[in-house]
């Protein structure tokens, strides 16, 4: 299976040519500080997604940052999870990219693939292969706002969404979580986007994963938020300069401040005893 992205007035779009229907290579895995990644382009993470929706088997598409490398110290789930053989491991962040080179892994910045390069061009090629999205995150009003912004920017996508405001704990009869778990049963998706942020959106999926009829799982944090401008989202050029960190500091400092300030120092240190989350107790 080839896929091309191709010019289209006012747009990219990714098309696809079936070649010779062989399984999708998986891509190239790597170690970094004890890490699995799988670095790939955007346009190489929608064959990924595409070969799982067509082959139908499951797929988790994880993302890597400094912040996900210090969480899964904390959740014991979250770190099984990225290490599960049906996760692919994303770089999202310029410090794991920079943290890859320094041991001796050539990659380029396009390797850094994030949900606001790709998502996009993959409604596009979900619209037009006839896939089934699901959204489950954000607040009810979010919600609502962004799945009609997806609506208006891809008419015709078969999307539908859920609020992530539930307790993850509670599966009992009734509950907001039974009621999100039986609607995905029904609607079996081929595509589950999880918004709830780190390390809650790994967990859940971690909790639901052999419960749902789901091919792709893709936690993918405040996409939502960005996209109907709850949050600010950094200038194009600041993200080409690995500077998203400083722009979300400066934007929200209280909020972010542990994360960008004290919580890498934290990592080093661990890393510096190597401990590795998957052996931390």
């Amino acid at each position: 299976m080839e896929f091309r992205l191709e010019r289209s007035p006012g747009d990219m779009m990714l098309t696809s040519t079936n070649m010779s229907g062989n399984r999708t290579r998986p891509p190239k895995e790597i170690r970094v500080m004890g890490y699995r990644l799988h670095p790939m382009t955007g346009q190489e993470v929608i064959a990924q997604v595409a070969g799982a929706v067509r082959e139908k088997r499951r797929l988790i598409m994880a993302n890597l940052n400094l912040h996900a490398m210090a969480t899964m110290y904390e959740s014991k789930a979250m770190a099984s999870l990225f290490m599960q053989p049906d996760t692919y491991v994303m770089i999202d962040g310029m410090p794991v990219l920079f943290a890859a080179k320094i041991f001796g892994h050539s990659l380029s910045r396009a390797k850094r693939a994030t949900s606001l390069d790709f998502y996009d061009h993959m409604f596009h090629l979900g619209k037009t292969e006839g896939w089934r999205f699901a959204f489950v995150g954000a607040d009810p009003v979010t919600l609502k706002k962004g799945m009609d912004l997806l609506q208006a920017r891809h008419p015709g996508l078969d999307m539908e969404g859920r609020h992530g405001y539930f307790d993850i704990q509670d599966k009992s009869p009734g509950s907001p979580q039974r009621e999100v778990i039986d609607w995905l049963k029904a609607r079996s998706p081929d595509v589950l986007i999880v918004g709830m942020g780190m390390p809650r959106q790994e967990e859940w999926i971690a909790a639901i994963q052999h419960e749902v009829d789901v091919r792709v799982f893709m936690p993918t944090g405040a996409y939502l938020d960005y996209q109907v401008g709850t949050q600010r989202l950094a200038p194009r050029w600041i993200g080409q300069l690995g500077l998203e960190w400083l722009y979300r500091l400066l934007s929200s400092p209280r909020r972010l401040g542990y994360r960008y300030l004290i919580e890498p120092i934290r990592l080093a240190g661990r890393l510096l005893l190597r401990r590795h989350p998957q052996k931390a107790g």
